[in-house]
């Protein structure tokens, strides 16, 4: 009684003191405070509520509790549990969870609820994956050292070695070709180049020499 408030507070205290003993077990004194403050056709109203339930707006966990909330409500004559689920699933927003329990189709209240609140929470869990950001990838500096091209250092490895094959004709090495050639005195450095040059090589009337 210490904790009743307002009219509540009033009335017990006011039934004490015209009767000290009203009150003789706790179960009591819930029934007569029942019947006194307990609206008219109380669970009349809750089994009509719980029956045009809709979930709306609301997730699905407040929507379970207000289920929960009204069913509790109805103790006289209470619905089947087929009732129940059927009216539950039946007010569940169009959507996945509504689909997912009806492909499941619990036999209780409390399997419905638990069905829906774990397909809801899954459903988060991937729009969580889905959603998160990409890593941006890094802008490449104009002013910055430039990445090493590999494909000019592959073409001159293949032509080193289609070179090492090449001779040249003007100081007889190989490895180069003679316009290539950069070692000194390399016209005449050829085995049998100076011995045609002589043949090709005279003089005129003159004595001037001519090729």
């Amino acid at each position: 009684m210490a904790w009743l408030s307002g009219r509540a507070r009033s009335w017990a205290y006011g039934r004490r003191l015209t009767d000290a003993t009203c009150f003789g077990t706790y179960a009591e004194f819930k029934e007569e405070l029942r019947q006194a403050f307990e609206p008219p056709k109380n669970e009349f109203r809750s089994r009509a509520e719980f029956l045009d339930l809709q979930q709306g707006k609301h997730d699905v966990h407040a929507y379970a509790q207000r289920a929960r909330y009204l069913v509790s409500n109805i103790v006289t004559n209470p619905m089947d549990e087929a009732t129940k689920v059927v009216t539950f699933m039946k007010g569940l927003r169009d959507g996945p969870v509504k689909t997912y329990l009806f492909r499941e189709y619990p036999s209780t209240l409390e399997a419905a609820i638990t069905l829906a609140m774990q397909e809801e929470f899954s459903l988060r869990q991937a729009k969580l994956h889905v959603n998160v950001p990409r890593m941006a990838r890094p802008v490449m500096r104009t002013g910055g050292p430039e990445p090493m091209d590999l494909s000019n250092a592959t073409a001159a490895g293949h032509q080193q070695r289609n070179n090492s094959s090449v001779r040249c004709f003007r100081c007889g090495y190989t490895g180069h070709y003679a316009r290539e050639c950069t070692r000194p005195g390399a016209d005449v450095a050829m085995p049998g180049t100076a011995a045609i040059n002589q043949k090709s090589r005279g003089t005129s009337r003159c004595g001037a020499s001519y090729w």
